[in-house]
Order: structure tokens, then C-alpha cells, then sequence
């Protein structure tokens, strides 16, 4: 089991989920990893919250993945991306009010039977937005 920490993990948290990680045979706890596409390839499963490069890769690694959006009155962005993906049955979701240790292993063992289906979506924007500007530029050159 590898846990990813992300750059944003309060130094107390990360403190505090090292020693609980070191305590489980094979668990390594990293503050970050250099590709999280790689890791999902390699993954048999993936839990994390949804924000939107995460989902875009746990969409193209077509992983097992349970999420658990970050939400608070403020912000909702999170669980409404997470609703939408588990509509298109892409991913599970567990609500964050719902979140405890008994909810969490039941979501995760739940994933074991759960295929992701493929979401139609249209992952290539960076390459249309490169294709669209240069088309522009050539478009610019022969007006100008």
C-alpha cells in the first residue's frame, strides 16, 4: 500500500500518519510522487478526494477508485465533480460526513466488485487547444 500525502498535508498530520503507517507491514507513506498516472497504473485500487487533476487520472487509469470529495458550505466544486463521475458510473464516492474508519474499509472492500466504466469524455483539451492555436496563428499570418 502506498499512501500519498500531497503537498498540502499539515506537517502534525504527516507526523501523525508516518507513525500509523509504519506500524502496517508494507505501507509507505510518500509526501509526493513525480507521476500519480504512473502510480494509478500500477494501482488495484485508488481512494484520494476528487480535485480535478486526480480525477482526470483515476478517469484515464480507468482504476477502482473510491473518492472522497472536499466540501465545505464555500466550496462544493469537489462533490459535484465526484456526483457527475459516479453517475457516469466512473468511480464510487463516500460522502466526507459519512467518513469514519468502519464507512471508509466498507467502501474500500465494496471497490473489489466494482468495474469502472468507461466515462465519454474528451480528454485531449491540451491537445486541441495547442491544435487551435496554431491554426489562429496561421490564420493571423495570411490576414496580416
Amino acid at each position: 500500500m502506498r499512501l500519498i500525502a500531497g503537498p498540502f498535508l499539515p506537517a502534525a498530520d504527516r507526523a501523525s500518519l508516518a507513525t500509523a503507517v509504519a506500524r502496517v507491514p508494507g505501507a509507505a507513506l510518500l509526501p509526493s510522487v513525480p507521476s500519480l498516472a504512473d502510480e494509478l497504473e500500477r494501482a488495484a485500487l485508488s481512494v484520494s478526494q476528487c480535485g480535478y487533476n486526480t480525477a482526470l487520472e483515476v478517469l484515464q487509469a480507468r482504476v477502482p477508485a473510491l473518492v472522497v470529495p472536499y466540501a465545505t458550505a464555500e466550496e462544493d466544486e469537489q462533490r459535484r465533480r465526484a456526483g457527475r463521475l459516479a453517475a457516469l458510473g466512473a468511480l464510487r464516492v463516500l460522502a466526507p460526513q459519512r467518513l469514519g474508519p468502519a464507512a471508509l474499509a466498507g467502501a474500500i472492500e465494496a471497490l473489489e466488485a466494482f468495474t469502472p466504466a468507461s466515462a465519454a469524455l474528451d480528454l485531449g483539451g491540451a491537445r486541441a487547444a495547442t491544435e487551435l492555436l496554431w491554426t489562429l496563428r496561421r490564420v493571423e499570418e495570411r490576414v496580416a
